[in-house]
């Protein structure tokens, strides 16, 4: 990233506080669930309309998600979309003004990856300043303990979209995440090899 993506601030903007007191406030999305849901395609659906309206769009990923590309958003069918891949949000705020005559929408996903207390800043700006927020995250992590990042987003959220997959052993509705790996990290990267999505009869947390 580079700083020429800092835009010029108009007018009627308090400098000092980098908000402009007459947008309303932007509204939060949270779409959650386990793997394999159609997170990632929910949220491109949204960004892309958009795009086609002609509505300005950024999105946002964690670099620690290197599964199919580090600088494009990517579902699990393919669909991808460029991105910026950060480490944190915080870089995203020094390089970009966030800010409705630059941004219509901020679309994050993988959220689960970014920090929970550095996600609600970010988010909680963008939506005082006018920006909508739109975030795609696992609400769960393999051993059924909720991601910190997304459960708080979510208690915040002006709409929720919880969505299931389907259970890999049995096809019915999954909200579980079942690990088939050996590692034993939290987070760790994977994909079909990794991880497959389950209902609670055929769930095994670990």
């Amino acid at each position: 990233m580079n700083n020429s993506m800092i835009f010029n601030i108009p007018e009627d903007v308090d400098e000092a506080s980098g908000t402009n007191r007459g947008y309303p406030r932007g509204k939060l999305e949270v779409i959650s669930g386990p793997m394999f849901a159609g997170k990632s395609s929910e949220l491109l659906k949204r960004l892309l309309f958009l795009e086609h309206s002609g509505k300005p769009v950024l999105a946002i990923k964690p670099h620690i998600d290197d599964r199919y590309d580090v600088k494009n958003i990517v579902t699990h069918n393919h669909l991808s979309h460029e991105a910026i891949a950060v480490i944190d949000l915080e870089l995203v705020k020094d390089n970009y003004t966030i800010m409705p005559y630059n941004f219509h929408t901020v679309f994050i996903d993988e959220v689960q990856f970014f920090d929970a207390k550095e996600s609600i800043w970010f988010v909680e700006e963008a939506l005082r300043n006018g920006v909508n927020v739109v975030v795609a995250g696992l609400d769960q992590d393999s051993r059924g303990v909720p991601f910190e990042s997304t459960a708080r987003l979510l208690a915040l959220a002006d709409e929720v979209l919880k969505i299931r997959a389907f259970c890999n052993i049995c096809g019915k509705d999954a909200a579980k995440t079942q690990r088939l790996s050996r590692k034993t990290s939290r987070v760790a990267i994977g994909g079909v090899d990794d991880y497959e999505p389950r209902c609670h009869e055929h769930w095994e947390p670990k």
